[in-house]
């Protein structure tokens, strides 16, 4: 749904997955990828921070986090609290 240009839709599905089964909810990092292009920065943040704790070695989630943590409180502190 995603690249259909369905964010919030794609969200929804992604809930389900996690409804479904809650072990998958810090493998969804997808999600997290819509939560930031639907504007859901916070939650965008959230979930990749989750992705980096259960995948220390995935640096993309960083950088996904960075990002939105710049769009919430700003580059600074983005810089200041980035995921290493």
């Amino acid at each position: 749904r995603f690249q259909a240009g369905q964010v919030e839709r794609s969200i929804d599905l992604f809930d389900a997955a996690e409804a479904a089964d809650a072990r998958v909810s810090t493998r969804l990092w997808q999600r997290g990828l819509s939560y930031y292009y639907a504007g859901r920065f916070k939650e965008a943040a959230n979930q990749f921070t989750s992705d980096v704790a259960e995948n220390p070695d995935d640096t993309e989630e960083s950088v996904w986090n960075f990002l939105a943590v710049a769009r919430i409180d700003g580059v600074e502190a983005a810089r200041k609290n980035m995921i290493r």
